[in-house]
């Protein structure tokens, strides 16, 4: 599923975080290296949400 890691220094990471957030959202891995560790960052997409035509298409209670 995910690509291998883009690693990033955080300087970097900094001025180009649109890209880090675009990368992540993109499925690939963003490893941002700091002093004291590394940030990870992945993008988990919101649930896909049900179609109204998909809900009609179930129907109604029996009303029988």
């Amino acid at each position: 599923m995910f690509e291998q890691a883009r690693v990033w220094e955080r300087a970097e990471a900094e001025k180009r975080f649109a890209e880090v957030l675009d990368g992540a959202k993109a499925g690939r891995l963003q490893r941002v290296s700091d002093v004291d560790g590394v940030f990870e960052i992945k993008f988990n997409a919101a649930s896909p949400k049900e179609t109204a035509g998909r809900v009609l298409a179930r129907g109604g209670p029996d009303t029988k």
